[in-house]
C-alpha cells in the first residue's frame, strides 16, 4: 500500500535491508530471501512505498522490480523507477506474519491502518443485565468494561445464532424496542405463541424478567451442567405426571440447548477469558516460536527447542503469567487492541496448518500440559523428529 510517512526509526522493526536500483540484478534477488515474511519498499527519500507480506519475498518482488514484461499481463503499478531501499522481516508462520504487518503498518500510517488490514475486529456477544432493559447484542467490540462479553464468534451470523438460541431457550424477548416499552406495550407474535415471557405487557415484572436474563447470561458464560440436569430431571418429573406437553416443551428447550455445543461456538468463553498461547512455527524443524495474547495484547516470547526442553515451558508459562499482570498496568482503550483480537480470532478459526497451536491460558498451566499440546501439534508447527518426544502417556522433556 503506498503512503507518504518516511521510514525513520521504524526500520528498526525490519530485520535487515537492501539497496536496489530496479531493474534488480540476479546477484541482487539473489540476497532476498525466499521465505515468508513482511517487506517495505521505500524511495529515495525515505518515503514508504509499500507495504506487503508474502510467502517468498523474493517470489514476490521478481515481477515488481525486475525488466517489465508485458504491461498488459499485470494491474500492479510500476515501482521500479522509484524504490531505493527493500526492507524485510522474516516470519515462521501466517501468525506471526500478519502480527508484524499490523504493528509496521500502524507505525507507518497510525491514521489509516485499518484499511490495509486483510481482517476486520473479532465478533462477541455482549450483555448487561443490570442495563434497565437488558438484552443480548452481538458487537465487535471485545472489552469488558461494561456488562458481560463472551466470544469470540468466527463470523457475526454465528455470533447471532448464539443469541438465538439463548432467546429461545429462556424465552427471552426478541425485540429491544418492545421491551422499552414494557410494561405498557401490546404482546408480540412470540408472546403470542407462549415463547415469551412478555415483560413488555407486564406478564412478567422488569425485576422477574432481569433475574432470568441473568440466569441466560451465567448459562451462556459456563458452566452449563447443573442448568442441564435441572432441566432433565423436570422433564422426568413431567413425563413421570402424564405431563408429556410440558415435558416435550423441555426437551425441545434442551435440544436447544445443545446447539450451542456446535463447532463454531468452540472458542466460546467469557470476554475476561481472552488470554492464549500460541505456539507457531519458526521456519527451523528443530524450534517453535511463542507469542502471548492477553485481550489486545500480543507479545512474542522466547523460542522453544525441539525436542522439548522443560526448564523453556516452565519458562514459557512464568512469562505468560508475568504478562498477564502487567495487563491492568498496560490498561486498555487502545484502538489497536480490536485489530489485534481479531488476527487473534482469525487464527483461532483457520485450519490447523495455518493456525499452529492455539492455547487458551488459565492459571495452573502445567508444563507438560503445554508440552503434550505441543507434541500433538508438531506437524502443523514443522517439527521434526516427533517421534522421539512421545511415550505411551506423555512426551519426553530433557
Amino acid at each position: 500500500m503506498a503512503g507518504a510517512n518516511t521510514i525513520g526509526a521504524i526500520g528498526r522493526k525490519f530485520q535487515d535491508h537492501l539497496g536496489v536500483h530496479p531493474p534488480l540484478t540476479d546477484e541482487q534477488l539473489g540476497a532476498i530471501p525466499a521465505k515468508r515474511g513482511v517487506f517495505l519498499l521505500s524511495a529515495a527519500d525515505g518515503r514508504a512505498i509499500l507495504l506487503a507480506t508474502a510467502a517468498s519475498i523474493r517470489g514476490r518482488l521478481r515481477g515488481r522490480l525486475e525488466e517489465p514484461g508485458d504491461p498488459r499481463r499485470t494491474r500492479s503499478a510500476d515501482l521500479r523507477a522509484i524504490t531505493r531501499t527493500l526492507h524485510w522481516r522474516l516470519a515462521g508462520g501466517h501468525f506471526e506474519m500478519d502480527w508484524a504487518y499490523l504493528e509496521i503498518a500502524r507505525s507507518i500510517w497510525p491514521d489509516s491502518y485499518p484499511k490495509l488490514l486483510s481482517w476486520r475486529p473479532a465478533w462477541f456477544v455482549r450483555v448487561d443485565c443490570d442495563d434497565p432493559y437488558p438484552h443480548f447484542t452481538r458487537t465487535r467490540d471485545g472489552s469488558i468494561e461494561a456488562g458481560q462479553t463472551l466470544g469470540p464468534f468466527e463470523t457475526g451470523r454465528s455470533a447471532q445464532q448464539f443469541i438465538d438460541v439463548v432467546q429461545d431457550a429462556f424465552d427471552l424477548c426478541r425485540d429491544p424496542q418492545c421491551l422499552r416499552r414494557s410494561p405498557s406495550g401490546e404482546r408480540c407474535t412470540y408472546g403470542q405463541m407462549g415463547r415469551c415471557l412478555c415483560p413488555c405487557d407486564g406478564s412478567i415484572s422488569m425485576d422477574a424478567y432481569r433475574r432470568t436474563v441473568r440466569a441466560a447470561a451465567e448459562f451462556a458464560l459456563g458452566p452449563r451442567d447443573e442448568h442441564l440436569r435441572r432441566l432433565r430431571e423436570r422433564m422426568r418429573r413431567a413425563s413421570a405426571e402424564l405431563k408429556f406437553e410440558r415435558a416435550a416443551a423441555i426437551k425441545g428447550r434442551l435440544d436447544r440447548l445443545a446447539e450451542l455445543d456446535a463447532p463454531e461456538f468452540r472458542y466460546v468463553a467469557p470476554g475476561e477469558d481472552f488470554r492464549f498461547l500460541l505456539v507457531q512455527p519458526s521456519g527451523s524443524r528443530l524450534k517453535a516460536k511463542v507469542f502471548l495474547v492477553d485481550h489486545g495484547a500480543v507479545a512474542e516470547g522466547r523460542s522453544l527447542d525441539w525436542p522439548l526442553v522443560k526448564r523453556q515451558l516452565a519458562g514459557a508459562i512464568r512469562r505468560m503469567e508475568r504478562f498477564v499482570a502487567a495487563g491492568a498496568r498496560r490498561g486498555r482503550g487502545d484502538p489497536v487492541e480490536r485489530w489485534r483480537m481479531g488476527l487473534v480470532a482469525r487464527c483461532l478459526f483457520s485450519s490447523e496448518r495455518r493456525r499452529g497451536l492455539v492455547l487458551r491460558y488459565a492459571p495452573g498451566l502445567a508444563p507438560a500440559e503445554l508440552a503434550a499440546a505441543i507434541v500433538s501439534s508438531s506437524s502443523a508447527l514443522g517439527l521434526s523428529e516427533a517421534k522421539a518426544t512421545r511415550s505411551e502417556n506423555a512426551p519426553k522433556l530433557r
